[in-house]
């Protein structure tokens, strides 16, 4: 063990000392209360023996301070006392003192003690190893929001070291507005008892160390003690679990290639603005295509993706975030316009639509030159139907009267009869 000794005694500390490195110990010596205290902070040891009688600070205001410091681990503390008086005895109990030896010094007694208390610190270690090898990060504070215990697996989440939260508010490791609120909210649940995270999980933001704002998981257990209530928080980093969620929404929405909106979040969008009690008058662009089979066939697949691509970067472009751009499958793209003054905004949409994609375009390492032209239906809100069944099939219709037509062209749908 390693084991902080103080003596103002030279002759009887270094006696101390010498015995109990012949036991196998490493030990810390000083001389008064106040080093007894700076050397426990710079080096926590697995025990404490303290004189009673010492100058600058005696032995029962060092075990006071020491006590105070806290820790995430019990660390006994032994009293050596000359006095056998029962108030001598008791003051150094209730300052924190674990147990108390008399002088002159019984080393057998002395070695029972050690012993007892390398038993009861072998429990410690086992629970604490435990505790620092479970998955989820476990952070207990006190009624006042400070960090009593900090595991190794709070360590990994939150990046800080133990001895950095140990004895700081929690709310250290939380973000705005949660750190504001913190404090507030631990006083208002001890004075009404309405809990809302105590006793039941939920997901709430973290920060890390360097600043991060990460997703978490986070259940709350109080535990009531005759000395105050200790609150045990469960913590369990979902950052990676929410970005696959997130993930897999964006593609169940979006196209893998382009990443446009696909036909679902375009049904999504039109559901949303048609079911509203005054329906925006909002265009729809069919667009089909000039040209990309002759790339498919004479180039390949993989030139054929890159003109998608390259499309859609164009109708992106050219339209601006006011426009909903998504891509239905092959070479099918539809363009929502979104509050159009009239049949014939859309319709001169449309022809932007076909200039922008009029330029040729480089591909591929070997930059081929392809070209590829578009055939666009049009049909608007309100004119053509009131569903997205009803506007989608007048634009698509309208789309192959543009091919019929003669390709490279924009026909409005016929009105609804």
């Amino acid at each position: 063990m390693k084991i902080l000794l103080a003596e103002d005694s030279k002759a009887i500390g270094l006696h101390i000392s010498r015995t109990l490195e012949d036991w196998g110990h490493e030990v810390t010596y000083v001389m008064d209360g106040r080093a007894a205290v700076d050397a426990y902070q710079q080096a926590r040891p697995d025990l404490v023996l303290l004189d009673v009688v010492m100058p600058e600070m005696d032995g029962i205001e060092a075990t006071r301070q020491i006590k105070a410091l806290g820790g995430d681990r019990w660390i006994p503390l032994l009293l050596i006392t000359a006095l056998t008086s029962t108030e001598e005895v008791v003051a150094g109990l209730d300052a924190g003192a674990d147990d108390y030896l008399t002088k002159p010094i019984n080393f057998a007694v002395l070695q029972s003690r050690i012993n007892v208390m390398q038993r009861i610190k072998l429990i410690q270690d086992s629970l604490f190893s435990i505790l620092d090898n479970v998955f989820e990060g476990i952070i207990a504070i006190n009624e006042r929001g400070i960090v009593k215990t900090f595991n190794q697996a709070a360590e990994k989440i939150f990046g800080y070291r133990p001895a950095e939260v140990i004895g700081q508010n929690v709310k250290l490791l939380m973000p705005q507005p949660y750190r504001d609120e913190h404090d507030a909210y631990l006083a208002r649940y001890q004075s009404e008892r309405t809990p809302h995270i105590i006793g039941a999980g939920r997901k709430v933001r973290g920060r890390r160390r360097n600043g991060e704002i990460f997703p978490m998981q986070l259940s709350v257990t109080e535990i009531e003690r005759d000395n105050g209530s200790l609150f045990i928080g469960l913590v369990r980093d979902i950052s990676e679990e929410e970005a696959a969620r997130e993930r897999i929404e964006y593609l169940a929405m979006h196209d893998a290639l382009t990443g446009l909106p696909n036909r679902a979040r375009l049904g999504e969008l039109l559901d949303q603005r048609l079911c509203s009690a005054a329906p925006p008058c909002d265009a729809i662009l069919f667009i089909d295509l000039d040209g990309f089979k002759p790339i498919n066939d004479n180039h390949g697949h993989e030139i054929g993706d890159q003109a998608l691509i390259e499309v859609a970067r164009r109708l992106q472009a050219g339209l601006g975030k006011e426009a909903f751009v998504g891509r239905l499958g092959g070479d099918e793209f539809v363009i929502v316009l979104l509050d159009v003054s009239g049949p014939q905004a859309a319709i001169d949409a449309g022809h932007a639509v076909i200039a922008a994609l009029q330029p040729p375009m480089q591909l591929g390492e070997d930059r081929i030159c392809c070209q590829l032209g578009a055939s666009i239906g049009v049909a608007l809100g309100g004119m053509h139907g009131h569903t997205r069944t009803v506007l989608l099939t007048a634009a698509d219709s309208a789309m192959y009267m543009a091919k019929r037509a003669g390709k490279g062209r924009v026909v409005l749908a016929p009105p609804q009869t």
